[in-house]
């Protein structure tokens, strides 16, 4: 598809602006295929970290059949839920579900099931590799938290790769995400944002960065913000969204 010309918002990320949730997609899907694909070609590899939720679920339908080779790419965790990998609740089972039975052959990384979420969340730092991700899915909640980063919250302090999350303030409670560092680290981040819930939590995170919007705590050169019209109506009042 054809990518809009993109804004630079003041903190000095891009901004794709769509008209809806359904090209917001659309475009998702392509950054993501091109990611992997510019690894690929450059590393005969790529490594990608994905998101659960309901936003990114179309993309990954679109993504799944656009990879040619899925047992190049490993498929890490953004976060993860402490339920089992069979459970309604696992981000592994939702986006492994969405991709679709073009990407069977993919090398998704579970969280392991046992253990407390510290025991946990250092198995999935191990089981990260030492390699770098190459690029990164993030959505958004209408609270403003990414990935199982919470705004205000003590996971955002976390150093290392992984932070176990004891207290979520939305169920389930217990998880592991990846840290800021990790995120900040990455070779890119996309950030998709849909729909008018998210109005608020967006131009909190175009705004100062602060702990109150932790996506707005990612490296601002390194990260694609692809946002529908929806979900910038509050940052477009506010001049956040760049020009």
């Amino acid at each position: 598809m054809t990518t809009p010309a993109p804004r630079t918002t003041p903190s000095g990320a891009r901004l794709l602006a769509v008209p809806d949730a359904e090209t917001a997609a659309s475009l998702t899907a392509t950054l993501l295929h091109d990611a992997i694909a510019a690894s690929l070609a450059e590393r005969g590899v790529a490594r990608v970290a994905l998101s659960g939720g309901r936003t990114p679920l179309a993309a990954y339908a679109q993504l799944g059949p656009a990879v040619r080779d899925w047992s190049a790419v490993t498929v890490l965790l953004a976060d993860e839920r402490c339920v089992p990998q069979d459970h309604p609740d696992s981000n592994a089972r939702e986006i492994r579900a969405a991709l679709g039975p073009a990407a069977r052959d993919l090398r998704l990384v579970p969280l392991v099931e046992n253990g407390s979420p510290g025991d946990r969340a250092r198995a999935y730092a191990h089981d990260l590799g030492p390699e770098p991700i190459d690029v990164v899915l993030l959505g958004l909640g209408e609270d403003g938290h990414t990935a199982s980063l919470f705004p205000a919250h003590g996971a955002l302090e976390a150093e290392g790769r992984t932070v176990a999350v004891l207290d979520a303030p939305k169920p389930p409670p217990e998880r592991v995400s990846l840290t800021l560092p990790e995120l900040r680290a990455a070779g890119s981040v996309v950030l998709l944002v849909t729909g008018e819930g998210k109005a608020d939590a967006l131009a909190r995170t175009l705004g100062d960065p602060g702990q109150t919007a932790p996506a707005s705590l990612l490296r601002p050169e390194t990260l694609t913000v692809v946002a529908d019209a929806d979900a910038l109506r509050r940052a477009d009042e506010l001049g956040l969204a760049g020009g």
